[in-house]
């Protein structure tokens, strides 16, 4: 399991960078003129696709640096700084197709969790109560996780314990670290 866990965290790297670009640009309110909905406006049986929060900005900051991120890993692994075991893919071969897969997933997961939210009634931000509730919160707990897996299905086989085990280290450490942050007062609820 451990080196599973090193595997995933090394092909997930690249979300890590295009996260925190996303967090700089909201910080220094760059880009804002690429903050237009995806959906633009639309709506499906009277509901928003997806809502004003999922926008063309984060659709280009995920792609573009989920892709400099996979590069990087490219040139890790040509320069032997990690032992081969650690990577699930050569990414000196697909570095950038991978990058794009990993971008599409992150956001493909996010926009469908979206949409059935928008599509069950639940506002941007608010939670449902009861069972549907507690599936909402695990959906969006691993929504990013699963948009990925079916994006990078086209170029990697994984087991099926591999992506098991990601899910429920995506579980993991997203409640974690949304407790560290709610405890930080950087967030307003723990999850």
């Amino acid at each position: 399991m451990l080196e599973m866990t090193f595997q995933l965290m090394y092909l997930g790297s690249p979300l890590i960078l295009a996260a925190s670009i996303h967090g700089f640009c909201i910080k220094y309110d760059w880009l804002n003129k690429l903050i237009i909905p995806i959906d633009l406006g639309l709506s499906f049986r009277g509901k928003r696709v997806f809502g004003d929060n999922k926008t063309w900005k984060v659709f280009l900051l995920n792609i573009v640096f989920c892709t400099v991120g996979s590069i990087i890993q490219a040139w890790i692994q040509n320069k032997n700084y990690f032992p081969e075991w650690i990577f699930l893919v050569d990414y000196q071969s697909y570095s950038f197709l991978l990058g794009i897969m990993l971008g599409l997933g992150m956001t493909f997961g996010e926009l469908t969790n979206s949409f059935i939210k928008r599509q069950s009634g639940i506002p941007p931000g608010e939670r449902k109560k009861g069972l549907l509730g507690v599936i909402f919160f695990l959906f969006d707990q691993v929504d990013i996780t699963i948009g990925i897996w079916v994006f990078l299905y086209l170029i990697i086989r994984p087991p099926t314990l591999l992506i098991l085990w990601s899910i429920f280290l995506t579980i993991v450490t997203h409640i974690v670290i949304s407790t560290m942050g709610y405890l930080l007062g950087l967030r307003k609820t723990i999850a």
